[in-house]
């Protein structure tokens, strides 16, 4: 796991050292005299200073210390990571630089990555496949290619309108952004029926009493969303009711 936040993710009695050490002891993955040893491997692999082990984490910025979280989480050779907005409390020049570690870590060590983001930039940048979910549960799945440019549930339709487009701005035109309105509902007690029909502007009466099953989009089987109403590349452009 690497988690969000990496000014409370690591316990600030304990040394780099000691943090990225105690999966090494607990699981016993090496002998105790080689501790050491991969815990500076680990730190410099991440792009830090292996003779810091002894340091504490607030001698650390807060991307070295998510670096740190990193070698943590990959002290057990694991096949999976679960990246929990890893770079969303680091500033923007040092998210590309995190990003490009997991990169690098994603191809070195033939680890899969389970990444959570809100930034679509960033999820575009690093996810082949994308799920995108509401109220906890996945409404549209697709390559990358595919959700990005042909998104068929509404709520992507929603998401991709509000991400800034440079081009557009350079050229002067004005994208209609969709503008979801009403609160949203407690994933406790959801909506019947379809969890996003109280805000969506395609609901029909059959979206209140019964949910949707998957569906595969016409032009590829692998693209799947959860809508009675999806867009097909067949059919006309639709305009929403509600526009900024």
């Amino acid at each position: 796991m690497i988690f969000q936040d990496p000014y409370s993710s690591l316990n600030p009695r304990h040394t780099v050292g000691t943090i990225i050490g105690v999966p090494l002891r607990v699981h016993k993955v090496v002998p105790e005299d080689k501790v050491l040893s991969r815990v500076q491997e680990l730190l410099d692999y991440v792009g830090l200073n292996p003779e810091h082990y002894n340091r504490y984490p607030n001698e650390f910025s807060g991307g070295q210390r998510q670096r740190i979280g990193i070698a943590r989480a990959l002290t057990l050779n694991p096949k999976v990571l679960v990246a929990d907005e890893p770079v969303s409390a680091l500033d923007v020049s040092i998210q590309a630089q995190v990003v490009n570690l997991l990169q690098d870590i994603q191809t070195e060590f033939d680890v899969s990555f389970l990444f959570i983001a809100h930034d679509l930039a960033i999820v575009r940048h690093f996810c082949p496949e994308v799920a995108v979910m509401y109220l906890g549960k996945i409404v549209e799945i697709g390559d990358r290619d595919s959700i990005y440019s042909k998104a068929h549930h509404p709520y992507t339709q929603a998401l991709l309108s509000a991400v800034p487009d440079v081009k557009q701005a350079i050229t002067g035109e004005r994208r209609e952004r969709i503008r979801l309105e009403g609160d949203v509902p407690s994933p406790i007690n959801p909506p019947s029926g379809c969890r996003f029909r109280t805000r969506c502007w395609k609901a029909q009466d059959i979206c209140a009493t019964l949910a949707p099953e998957p569906r595969a989009a016409l032009d590829n089987p692998e693209h799947i969303a959860e809508c009675h109403f999806p867009i097909q590349p067949s059919d006309e452009p639709e305009r929403p009711a509600h526009i900024l």
